[in-house]
């Protein structure tokens, strides 16, 4: 069955890493032998340990005993919260509250006796080595966790006695709600020495901030008479007594003026303050009865009485005295005017007086004021820490925890570890892992050819051929007559016959090359020749490996030392053919010669030569240099139609093959395959008919004109 190889970038991912572990099974397995051995030595030589774990819960609610505010707030409920709990617990200092509980807790003679004995004091730890080294052994085999969706603490403690772990698990979730209660207890005691100190130095302080500002009101005069001072009081009245004047003093003038007119107009005698004056009164009734008495004459018509006279000098005298009473008393206005005045001056002066009082009690009553905010704030200070002081002295002795036990530990029955399952998986990852790392550590280092699928990975070519490793002895010189021991040999070299064959009419001059010398490419060349000869094949066979010539080995031939002159056409081509006698083979041996292979290559003489050969055989078979020749490899392919591999495993270099099959595919030239040398298989028979079906196949396909491809593989049906 014939079939095209796949492209090498389609083999690539999950199909080349299967190929590379099964190519480096050997190394994966003893890799996994080895891990599984080291697990095995670490199960049994690991200590039996058991487990034991306490479960404790974090209160949510916490008990109130009274309506007050606590000293120690409580845990927030918050994951960072609880992580520090979590560490708190697996700390030293809970390894060292579990050590002095374990000493007052187990007895001398018991399993764990020595921590017992160790102490003097049952409150203190000795700080020497000894006592360092359990703390540390507490702390290695403690283990806090919490399942991240609850306030459940899990404490677990390994050790090598089930007992001995059940009782640390459960001393560490004691001196954990120890350590709360101490915390909280420390916490208030501290808090009401530090208040009660406080309390004295706040007490001195309001007493003298009191007494300061009482001094300062009493020096100032800042009295207080229903919320106004004296000052403002005396101000008050100065300025009723100021407009009572102002009012009195206008009334004067006015009084006045009106005098002063009444006075020029000659009727004085109705002013008011003339009406109301007592002389006045008695004036005027005197001239009103001599005014009488004279009209009393004038009516009795006696104008010569001796009275008249006297009567008019009386009434004239009484006039002159009302004038001038008048006059006294409008002179009295102008004094009482003069005295308002003066009054009026007075009080202003008192109520700028006043007011100047009245700026500086200000300003001390703004620092009184001050002085008073002080102090009151002084004992509202006191009054709150006295208020928290007695509140802290009841919280003494309430203190709880934020934690309790709801699962005490109890002693295990199995051992925790060693654990067989553990050991192992961990035998399992770890063979795994270095056998997966040694194969592609092997695998990308390793330049030999390795398996045949990752040769055809590498390469992109297919393997057309396997010739087995047989030992000489049971190979005949007659290739038609062979022992059974050789039967997968010979079956292998009529595999590949068939392959070339069936290939392609235009593939009639074929170069073999291999990655080094050594490879047994001229043998494989040979035994070919010898198969297609029994086939009724007419072909030639070119020794061009002019380095290390290796036909004249195999076919038992003497190399002519003429194949230079052949080259330069110095003699025919004919006299350097020579003849197999076993088979019908015409072989060109080459002699090595001094010129360099380079010159007797690129020369054009043996392009003639490969050319005339085409013309008269089937077959041209060349025995080309090795790929580290390149550029001797290059010149034979250009007059080769396709090139074949020869690789041998424990010899071959991929390295090398690859980059000669990159220049090939570069220069155009097409490649056939590879031809294994040398390969390790089981000896089967195969059946006969597998060769006669590629035969009928050949007959019955029409075979198309030459253009280069990609190879092509053939599967084996065994």
């Amino acid at each position: 069955m014939i079939q095209s190889s796949s492209p090498p970038n389609e083999q690539d991912g999950i199909p080349r890493f299967l190929s590379i572990i099964w190519e480096r099974r050997k190394v994966i397995f003893l890799c996994m032998l080895a891990s599984f051995a080291i697990a095995a030595f670490g199960y049994f030589h690991s200590p039996t340990r058991y487990k034991s774990e306490a479960i404790l819960a974090l209160d949510v609610r916490k008990l109130q005993a009274l309506p007050t505010e606590s000293v120690v707030s409580p845990l927030p409920q918050e994951s960072p919260v609880l992580r520090t709990e979590l560490d708190i617990i697996g700390s030293r200092l809970m390894a060292e509250r579990v050590l002095m509980s374990l000493q007052k807790a187990t007895p001398v003679n018991g399993p764990q006796g020595k921590y017992a004995s160790l102490y003097n004091e049952p409150d203190s730890l000795p700080n020497d080595a000894e006592t360092r080294k359990m703390i540390d052994d507490l702390m290695k085999n403690v283990r806090v966790i919490n399942d991240g969706r609850s306030y459940t603490i899990y404490i677990s403690y390994y050790a090598s006695d089930p007992a001995y772990a059940a009782m640390v698990a459960n001393a560490f979730g004691e001196a954990y709600i120890d350590y709360q209660i101490d915390l909280q207890t420390t916490a208030t005691r501290r808090v009401s020495e530090w208040l009660g100190e406080r309390l004295g130095s706040l007490r001195t302080k309001l007493e003298e901030s009191e007494r300061v500002a009482t001094e300062f009101r009493e020096k100032s005069g800042l009295i207080d008479a229903g919320g106004v001072t004296l000052q403002a009081q005396r101000l008050s009245g100065l300025n009723v007594e100021l407009t009572s004047l102002q009012a009195r003093l206008a009334g004067a003038k006015a009084r006045l003026a009106t005098a002063l007119e009444v006075q020029k107009s000659g009727d004085g005698i109705g002013l008011t303050e003339v009406l109301s004056s007592p002389t006045i009164q008695v004036l005027r009734t005197e001239q009103a009865r001599v005014v009488r008495a004279i009209a009393e004459i004038d009516q009795s018509g006696a104008r010569m009485n001796a009275q008249l006279p006297q009567l008019s000098s009386q009434l004239a005298s009484l006039k002159k005295q009302v004038e001038q009473e008048i006059a006294q008393i409008i002179g009295s206005l102008r004094n009482e005017i003069e005295v308002n005045e003066k009054q009026q001056d007075e009080v202003e002066a008192k109520i700028n007086e006043v007011q100047e009082a009245i700026s500086a009690a200000n300003m001390a009553f703004v620092q009184s004021a001050q002085l008073d905010r002080e102090a009151t704030a002084n004992r509202t200070i006191y009054e709150t820490y006295l208020t928290r002081y007695k509140q802290t002295i009841e919280q003494d002795g309430i203190a709880t925890a934020e934690a309790r036990i709801i699962s005490r530990a109890m002693p295990s029955r199995r051992p925790t570890s060693p654990d067989a399952t553990v050991w192992g998986l961990a035998g399992l990852l770890l063979g795994a892992s270095t056998g997966l790392a040694a194969a592609f550590v092997l695998n990308f280092t390793d330049r030999s050819i390795g398996s045949i699928s990752s040769l055809q990975q590498r390469t992109g070519l297919a393997v057309i051929g396997r010739i087995p490793r047989v030992p000489s002895n049971m190979l005949r010189n007659s290739f038609d007559k062979f022992s059974s021991g050789a039967a997968d040999f010979y079956s292998a070299v009529a595999e590949l016959q068939a392959y070339i064959q069936l290939s392609d009419d235009r593939t009639r001059v074929i170069a073999f090359t291999s990655s080094t010398d050594h490879e047994g490419k001229s043998f494989v060349i040979a035994n070919l020749a010898r198969s297609l000869a029994l086939s009724g094949v007419r072909l030639v066979v070119i020794d061009a490996d002019l380095r290390n010539p290796g036909l004249s080995r195999e076919f038992g031939i003497q190399p002519l030392p003429n194949f230079g002159r052949a080259i330069a056409r110095e003699i025919p081509f004919d006299d350097v053919v020579q003849h197999d006698s076993s088979s019908s083979v015409d072989v060109i041996v080459a002699h090595a010669d001094a010129a360099p292979p380079d010159f007797m290559l690129g020369n054009k003489g043996f392009a003639a030569l490969v050319s005339d050969m085409r013309q008269r055989y089937e077959f041209v078979l060349i025995d080309a240099p090795s790929a580290s020749h390149d550029l001797d490899l290059l010149r034979i392919a250009t007059l080769a139609d396709t090139v074949a591999f020869v690789a041998r495993k424990d010899a071959a270099d991929s390295a090398i093959i690859q980059n000669a099959v990159i220049k090939l595919r570069v220069a155009g030239r097409h490649i056939i395959g590879i031809i294994l040398n040398g390969v390790h298989r089981e000896k089967q028979r195969r059946r006969s008919r597998w060769i006669m079906s590629f035969k009928a196949k050949n007959q019955a396909m029409q075979k198309p004109a030459y253009n280069p491809r990609p190879p092509i593989a053939v599967s084996n049906t065994r």
